[in-house]
């Protein structure tokens, strides 16, 4: 072959391999836009699946409409709310949303109406609210936005459509609340009106007594007022969650054995007796608004039950929660009443009967159980048969296994522990509503230091007679005492001595303007902690009472560190101020309790006669060494099982007492 020949082929297979590549390369240009297409293609399908499962899962139902108004995509949500069954889902897309609409409305004419001014301009955002029909009234909130392009231009609407039967139903029941709060009011304002009126009409036309009885009703029915008004914030404020509940453990049978002897003497006709098993667990609840719901189911059996009536109380328990009942034997509920005798200002009313109350205690009862995660029921054989109320409350509420890490979710409390408990007692009544008694004979002065004082979550006792206050106290010690100088039956001065006689309870005295400096000085000299002078400011007030009370739990920190106390089969529960042999309650009066809780704090060791005498009854008394055996031997009654034997308190001759540690 010639060179020529050579050179030719060569050239050819150059020319050849040239264009194989250029080949493969435009091959090659090709497989990648397709590669980027299929892949742009999988992002818009992922895209597209998580917006569908997320429209899929809407409470809400959703609806994309195209221009012609045809659908272009429709969640399981909004067939539902359209009562478009799965029978006809290929007619599913045809479907005239705005016409089914109109179809189920209650008012035709008014849906066409109203949904016409929605359907008027896609490019508005608009809603309105319909009554459809059902087995019952239900409504729908239908709600129309536009949905365009990214660059602009309209692609179709979109539709949410809303059930919002609860939210109208309960609109209505508050608009039903005020109607009737309205109607409660009337009574107590128009005597108030009447009463202040008639006085000032002619204050000359009547005697001292005839204006005297018409004070005396106007200061009634503003306190009635009062009343009503409290109640119903309370079960607002319950309702809306608005409301802290400040938890500490309670022995439900202490409780409620307190109360009933407490009703005892109110209502000495009727027979109350109490049921509950040994050994109940303790319950996390507030125990101010527990307490406030069972007064109120025992004055509502109280109120209903025929004089000489029996009242029953009786406590049971499963795993999870205790299951409180309050039966009488009174004129029962007819069955149409069982669902409503816990509304709000519902009462029960035959022929010309009065109404008693003002119809919001069981209101009280059913909101202060339901925050606590319980339920409340009644239930009544029929009319003149009785009737009994059921309040199943759970020995830990919800919002105590997200408050308190603590707490097992199983429900139970931890077993109380007999030794030193870290968290000193005095948290857990710092959880509680601190009870404060205002002893002030103006009733002006104490209402509005009533209602400030509540309104900051104290727990507020007014009395106006110094011999009542001291009756109250021995029931019941409050924790902080407002004390005027002048009462309606002795000087607050001749009070604050008797009652330095016995306790150190925290006291503010309330001087009048009167009162000059020597006054001040020998009040605070008598043991009175703080004092304002009237007209006091309400915030100066109440930053005292918080400075007592700093005070008081820095004092009780360092008197003791434990929540309970046990010896033997003696128990002392700090926290609760109560005490229990054999797990059974011991009614000890104040200054017992006190004797026993300072033999405790120093068990196992020798107390002085005298030592004993300066810290339960004061410095000045140490040497009335009578006080001591007349206390002692109250106490050895209450708590040993032979007083002439003692196990608990033991005599150390010629120096003083201890409390064995067992």
């Amino acid at each position: 072959m010639g060179l020529a020949a050579r050179d030719k082929i060569n050239q050819q297979n150059t020319d050849g391999e040239a264009g194989m590549h250029q080949d493969l390369t435009s091959a090659g240009t090709q497989s990648a836009d397709s590669s980027s297409i299929v892949e742009l293609a999988a992002e818009l399908a992922a895209e597209h699946m998580l917006l569908a499962g997320i429209a899929a899962n809407l409470r809400s139902g959703f609806l994309l409409l195209n221009q012609t108004e045809h659908i272009a995509y429709a969640n399981s949500s909004a067939w539902h709310l359209l009562r478009v069954e799965s029978e006809i889902l290929d007619t599913r897309a045809a479907l005239d949303v705005r016409q089914q609409l109109v179809t189920l409305a209650v008012d035709p004419a008014s849906a066409e109406i109203e949904l016409e001014r929605l359907w008027r301009d896609p490019e508005e955002l608009c809603s309105t609210d319909l009554a459809l029909t059902d087995a019952a009234i239900r409504w729908l909130r239908v709600r129309s936005f536009p949905i365009r392009k990214t660059p602009g231009g309209l692609l179709g609407r979109g539709v949410l459509l809303d059930d919002i039967t609860l939210e109208r139903s309960a609109d209505q029941t508050r608009g039903e609340t005020l109607a009737m709060a309205a109607h409660e009011l009337k009574t107590p304002l128009a005597i108030i009106k009447g009463s202040a009126t008639t006085l000032l009409s002619n204050s000359m036309r009547w005697d001292q007594t005839m204006q005297r009885e018409m004070l005396v009703m106007i200061d009634t029915q503003t306190d009635r007022l009062h009343e009503i008004l409290n109640t119903l914030l309370e079960v607002w404020h319950l309702d809306a969650g608005a409301q802290h509940l400040r938890l500490s453990e309670v022995r439900l049978p202490v409780l409620l054995l307190k109360l009933a002897e407490r009703w005892r003497k109110n209502a000495p006709r009727h027979h109350i007796l109490c049921e509950f098993p040994d050994n109940l667990p303790a319950v996390l609840c507030d125990t101010a608004r527990i307490e406030q719901a069972l007064q109120h189911l025992l004055h509502n059996a109280v109120t209903y039950a025929p004089h000489g009536g029996t009242i029953r109380l009786v406590l049971q328990n499963n795993e999870h929660e205790l299951l409180l009942s309050v039966s009488d034997h009174g004129k029962g509920l007819a069955p149409e009443h069982l669902a409503h005798i816990f509304d709000r200002f519902y009462r029960v009313l035959e022929g010309d009967e009065r109404a008693q109350g003002s119809g919001l205690g069981l209101a009280v009862v059913r909101a202060t159980i339901e925050a606590h995660g319980g339920r409340v029921w009644a239930y009544s054989p029929g009319l003149n048969e009785g009737a009994t109320f059921y309040c199943a409350l759970p020995f830990t509420p919800p919002t105590a296994l997200t408050e308190a890490p603590g707490w097992s979710l199983s429900g139970k409390l931890p077993p109380l522990k007999a030794q030193t408990v870290p968290t000193p007692a005095i948290v857990a009544r710092h959880n509680q509503r601190t009870r404060v008694a205002v002893v002030e004979s103006d009733a002006r002065i104490a209402r509005y230091l009533r209602a400030n004082l509540e309104e900051e979550r104290y727990q507020v006792q007014v009395l106006n007679h110094g011999t009542q206050f001291l009756h109250q106290f021995d029931l019941e010690e409050p924790e902080l005492v407002l004390l005027a100088t002048s009462l309606a039956d002795m000087q607050g001065l001749e009070l604050l001595q008797r009652l330095r006689e016995f306790s150190r309870v925290p006291i503010v005295m309330l001087c009048d303007e009167a009162d000059d400096e020597e006054m001040r000085v020998h009040l605070l000299d008598l043991g009175a902690d703080d004092l304002v002078s009237k007209p006091f400011h309400m915030r100066e007030l109440l930053a005292r009472l918080r400075v007592l009370q700093r005070r008081q739990v820095a004092h009780n920190e360092n008197e003791t560190t434990e929540s309970i106390f046990r010896s033997g089969d003696l128990i002392i529960d700090y926290a609760q101020h109560q005490v229990l042999l054999q797990n059974r309650p011991v009614q000890l009066s104040r200054t017992e309790y006190k004797l026993l809780s300072t033999l405790a704090q120093n068990a196992g060791r020798v107390m002085t006669h005298e030592l004993l005498l300066e810290k339960v009854w004061g410095a000045e008394y140490n040497r009335e060494v009578d006080f001591i055996w007349v206390y002692i031997s109250r106490l050895r009654r209450k708590v040993e099982p032979d007083s002439r034997h003692p196990r608990y308190i033991l005599t150390v001759p010629d120096v003083g007492y201890k409390l064995a540690k067992l």
